[in-house]
Parts: structure tokens; C-alpha cells; sequence
């Protein structure tokens, strides 16, 4: 599983540094004091092994998603252990530790919500150092001293989570428009193009077919000694007719719009993150620029919800023609034990994929299984 790949990111060595400085202090205090056994002192010890543990865990893959069942649960035991230390060590700097969990909290519930049940949760370890330890002595002002600590910790997350939010949303957006723009200028390209060839063919085409016509009155007027000039001109005008029709016509057949490569400035900034594959088993590139814009914005936001909601590291683009119909698949491999294929939840971008195909009398399924999340755009191939 990726989740037990651990990898250790430069902000999360600061946290272990302290987790390891604080356990280290534990030691060094407790060992040969008479208040404490070598059970409780290994207990102790134990407690900040699996601290350590379950905070790599729950910090891994950067921003934490709030469908990870498992990472909640995590958190809930990693506050369990402080509890345990706040009642097996009388050292009030253990609270420390809890500050690091504060820190996590951002990302698992809403910062109000946080914020509000911060007392709570701030107060119960020192009520229960308290009746454990039967101390009373500047007790409170240190729990009010880490009680701000937690304030400071949640609220520089909830700010960092912010941060990384609007950078992921400037990438997307940044990714969305270099593909459009792709598509913008090839349709501009080709406006140009469709311009030029209908000149070629009402000006240049005009002009050597009336040259043609005369050219066969002049053949048939002219004495026989000039006969033969007259017609060497008149298969060269014939000649130079055919050649500016088969221009037009090679024109207009290559002036089409390149989803493909439109689909390639889309992901290429991606493959550092994802593997995305492509897979077109049949010809776009007759696509008007609203199919193609459509489209393009039906893949990124596809793309968009694989990099947001799930552990995904690859996702096939599949595009085939079946039954006169054009066919997009798009499918991701991160699935997880909670998918449910009967009950789909729609948000706006899945409800905007929806529009975006019926706008092209299409239809848009998505199916959420355990291999991974599967989003099916079915186009009538005649209307391309």
C-alpha cells in the first residue's frame, strides 16, 4: 500500500526533532527516579515510538483528504497516546506533543469547528495529569501557556492548508489555460487558413478558369500557326487550375483542430505526480472548437478530481468510436475500500461534465468501484 511508503518531507523533520528531543528528555529525567519504574519508563518510551509512527502516517502525500477513514482514525488514536503520557510521565513539557497534533487537525475537520472544541481538547489531558499526578501548581497557567500553543498550531496550518489550495487551483489553472490556448490558436489558425483557401478558390480560381475559356475561344479563332501557342498556354492555365484546387483542397483537409496535442500541453505538467496514458483509437481531428473545448475541460476536470480526492498514480484517457458514437473513457486505479458503484455523489464538476456533454447531445456516467474511479463521455458521432 502507498500509505506505508514512508517518506519523510523537510517540514515533517522538524516534528520528528522535537518528538525525539522530547522522548529523550523523558529518559533522562525519569530514569533512576524513584516515582517511576522501568515498566513505566519503557511504556513511555513505547508511547512516543507509536506517536512517531502514526504522525508519519497521517502526514504522508501532502494535503490529507477527510474520506481517509483511516488517517481519522489514526489521529484519534495519536490523541489516545497523549493521554497515555500525560498519565504515565509527570513532565507537563509532554504537551508539546500535543501541539503537533493540533497541527493535524486542519486538515481532518473544519478549522471552526477546531477552534471551538479546542478548550476541550486542550483541557483533558491537564484534568487528567491532574488527578493522576494529584498536582495542582501553576498547572493550569501551563495549560492555558500550550492551550495558546494549539491556537497558534491550528491556525498556521489552517493558513498553510490555504496556501497549498491556492497553488494547486493556480496549476490547475495555469494547465487549463496553456491547453486552451492550444486550442485557441489552432482554431485561429485554421479560421485563417479557411479564409486564404476561399480566396484562393473565388479569386485565383476565378480569374484561371476565365483565362481557361478564353484561351479555347482564342484555339478556335486563331490560324493554324498560332494554334499550337494558344493551346500550350491553354494546358498550362488548365495545369495551374488544377494545382490551386488541389491547394484548396489540401488546405481544407489539414485545417482540423489537434485535440491531442492540446490534451499533451494539458498533462505534461503532471508527469512528475501522475502517469497519464492516451489512448486514441480513432480520428478527432475533425472536432469543431466546441466539441473540442468541451471536452478538453471534461478531461481536466477529471484530471483535477484523480489529483484531489484520490491516491491514484495513473490515468488512461481512452477515445474510440463505437456504434457511430464517440467514446471518452477516463479512468484512474485509486480506489478504496469505501467506493460505492450504485451512489456517485456529483459536485459542481462532475455536475459540469454532465452540462458540458449534453450541451453536445451526449451523455456522461461515472462509476465509483474499487479499482479505481471511472468517468464515460459518450458523444453521437454524427454530429462531429
Amino acid at each position: 500500500m502507498k500509505l506505508f511508503q514512508l517518506r519523510i518531507a523537510p517540514e515533517q523533520s522538524g516534528a520528528l526533532i522535537t518528538i525525539l528531543v522530547v522522548a529523550a528528555t523523558n529518559a533522562w529525567l525519569l530514569i533512576g527516579s524513584e516515582r517511576i519504574n522501568t515498566t513505566n519508563i519503557v511504556a513511555i518510551m513505547l508511547c512516543f515510538v507509536l506517536f512517531t509512527f502514526g504522525f508519519l502516517l497521517i502526514s504522508q502525500n501532502g494535503p490529507l483528504g477527510e474520506h481517509n477513514r483511516l488517517r481519522t482514525v489514526l489521529v484519534g488514536i495519536e490523541y489516545g497516546l497523549v493521554l497515555v503520557l500525560f498519565s504515565l510521565s509527570p513532565m507537563t513539557f509532554n504537551a508539546i506533543l500535543l501541539v503537533i497534533w493540533s497541527a493535524l487537525l486542519p486538515y481532518f475537520m473544519p478549522f471552526k469547528r477546531a477552534l471551538l472544541l479546542s478548550p476541550i481538547w486542550s483541557a483533558l489531558p491537564w484534568l487528567l495529569f491532574s488527578w493522576v499526578w494529584q498536582s495542582s501548581s501553576g498547572l493550569w497557567v501551563n495549560a492555558l501557556l500550550f492551550w495558546t500553543f494549539n491556537l497558534f498550531a491550528l491556525v498556521m496550518m489552517e493558513s498553510r492548508k490555504n496556501a497549498e489550495r491556492q497553488t494547486q487551483r493556480a496549476e490547475e489553472a495555469n494547465r487549463e489555460l496553456r491547453a486552451l490556448q492550444d486550442l485557441m490558436q489552432q482554431a485561429s489558425r485554421k479560421d485563417e487558413r479557411t479564409r486564404i483557401a476561399r480566396d484562393i478558390h473565388d479569386l485565383v480560381g476565378h480569374h484561371l478558369t476565365g483565362l481557361s475559356l478564353h484561351l479555347q475561344v482564342a484555339s478556335r479563332t486563331a490560324s493554324p500557326d498560332q494554334r499550337p501557342a494558344i493551346d500550350q498556354c491553354l494546358g498550362i492555365a488548365r495545369l495551374l487550375l488544377a494545382d490551386v484546387r488541389e491547394a484548396v483542397s489540401d488546405m481544407r483537409e489539414f485545417n482540423q483542430l489537434n485535440l491531442l496535442q492540446a490534451l499533451e500541453a494539458l498533462t505534461e505538467p503532471l508527469k512528475n505526480k501522475i502517469q497519464v496514458n492516451i489512448d486514441c483509437q480513432t480520428n478527432i481531428n475533425h472536432l469543431t472548437l466546441l466539441q473540442a473545448t468541451n471536452l478538453l475541460r471534461c478531461i481536466q476536470e477529471s484530471l483535477t478530481n484523480t489529483m484531489r480526492h484520490s491516491r491514484a498514480d495513473e490515468l488512461v484517457i481512452s477515445i474510440y468510436s463505437n456504434a457511430n458514437q464517440l467514446h471518452v473513457d477516463i479512468k484512474d486505479n485509486g480506489g478504496s475500500a469505501s467506493s460505492n458503484t450504485n451512489n456517485v455523489i456529483q459536485g459542481n464538476g462532475l455536475k459540469g461534465i454532465q452540462e458540458r456533454v449534453s450541451e453536445l447531445n451526449g451523455r456522461a456516467t461515472f462509476i465509483n468501484s474499487g479499482g479505481g474511479f471511472h468517468t464515460s463521455l459518450i458523444l453521437p458521432e454524427a454530429k462531429l
